[in-house]
């Protein structure tokens, strides 16, 4: 038999797992336990390595003077050790290691009084266990890692006030389970494991009445699903999983009557689709995925009349796309992930932008030649990294290089 571990050593491995987020313990006695939250002065306690849990031992550890209780290694709950559990005084109380869980351990943890109850690690749920998790009054519980849900399993979680509202892990819905999540009286309901939707199931979860609709585990949308999706009456409808969209399905989107359409997932846009979306009637239209875009789908993109349209993720620009690009009113002027301006007409893309009328930001420039990075400095409220960190190149349509002169006034 192994000779037990001495309550010392057992501390000492307490405070490994609080600075290395890891354990190997598998279990303690009582006695380690109540010397453990004796001495434990840290605002969280973190046992990820417990795996077992017995119900005098969960007594003991409920003392502890800290504001979360990690116990994110337990494989198992039975109802008598969740019951101490709850017991627990703190803020936050985490089973993420739980794969399953009963009805009974579900009532008995439903009664914690802190703010935080967190099951991610679920991935199924029935009726009762949803129903008795449901009865849980704190502000925030978490089941974002359910895989599957039938529909009285969504209608008993919807009537919690608890749950948060996120299954990222929910790979597949039918409309009547979409038509009861929809229920949520939450402000935002993320479904971030769709990866697919029919229009009917689209009707469904359209009809939540919040304000946030995260879907942007959506790799492919078609035209009627995207009909359906606009009639979401909030005010944000993501959809950044979506890397490619057809000219019908980028019109049927532009008809969303919300605030923010964000379609930071597509790496490419044609004219047609382009001129689509410049046609959303809401404020903030986000397309940062694109990382080049022609002067054609630019020109369209400059017809956006909202008031924000984000373009952050452009890699390459050519001087007619930036000359279209600088007349944008509504373009927020990030160039972000622009690191280099190298091609023959840099100078022609940095006059048009410093034509632009409003701030234009390269804050991670790093390779330019002096002449583009005077006709940039043409511009007075440009943001670009300090002469000194940038590389200096030979003109890159062969031009001689000039002497470098700082503007007056700038």
């Amino acid at each position: 038999m192994k000779p037990a571990k001495s309550l010392a050593h057992v501390f000492a491995q307490l405070l490994s797992w609080v600075s290395l987020g890891s354990a190997n313990i598998e279990h303690l006695t009582p006695e380690q336990a109540k010397r453990l939250v004796t001495e434990f002065k840290g605002e969280n306690l973190y046992l990820n390595g417990l795996t077992t849990l017995a119900a005098n031992t969960a007594k003991a550890l409920v003392e502890c003077k800290c504001d979360a209780l990690i116990l994110d290694g337990l494989n198992t709950l039975d109802a008598d050790t969740a019951k101490a559990l709850a017991e627990f005084k703190g803020y936050h109380l985490s089973f993420d290691g739980l794969t399953a869980l009963d009805a009974d351990s579900a009532k008995a943890l439903a009664e914690f009084k802190g703010q935080i109850l967190s099951l991610s690690g679920l991935n199924t749920l029935d009726a009762d266990t949803a129903r008795a998790l449901a009865e849980f009054k704190g502000q925030c519980l978490w089941l974002d890692g359910l895989t599957t849900l039938d529909t009285d399993t969504a209608k008993a979680l919807v009537a919690s006030t608890a749950f948060n509202g996120f299954l990222r892990d929910l790979t597949n819905v039918d409309a009547d389970t979409a038509k009861a999540l929809a229920e949520f009286k939450g402000e935002s309901l993320g479904l971030q494991g769709l990866t697919a939707l029919d229009a009917d199931t689209a009707t469904a979860i359209a009809g939540f009445r919040g304000q946030c609709l995260w879907l942007d585990g959506l790799t492919a949308l078609d035209a009627d699903t995207a009909k359906a999706l606009a009639e979401f009456k909030g005010h944000s409808l993501d959809l950044r999983g979506l890397t490619t969209l057809a000219p019908d399905t980028a019109t049927a989107l532009a008809e969303f009557k919300g605030k923010d359409l964000q379609l930071s997932g597509l790496t490419n846009a044609d004219a047609d689709t382009a001129k689509a979306l410049a046609e959303f009637k809401g404020r903030e239209l986000w397309l940062d995925g694109l990382t080049t875009l022609d002067a054609d789908s630019a020109k369209a993109l400059a017809g956006f009349r909202g008031a924000y349209l984000s373009l952050s993720g452009l890699t390459t620009l050519d001087a007619k796309a930036a000359k279209a690009l600088a007349a944008a009113e509504k373009w927020n002027g990030d160039l972000s992930a622009l690191t280099s301006l190298n091609s023959p007409d840099s100078v022609a893309i940095a006059l048009a932008l410093a034509t632009r009328k409003g701030p234009l930001k390269l804050p991670n420039l790093k390779k330019i030649s002096p002449k583009t990075h005077t006709a940039l400095l043409k511009k007075e409220d440009v943001e670009i990294p300090l002469l000194e960190t940038l590389e200096l190149i030979p003109e890159p349509d062969g031009s001689a290089t000039d002497d470098f002169v700082i503007p007056d006034g700038f």
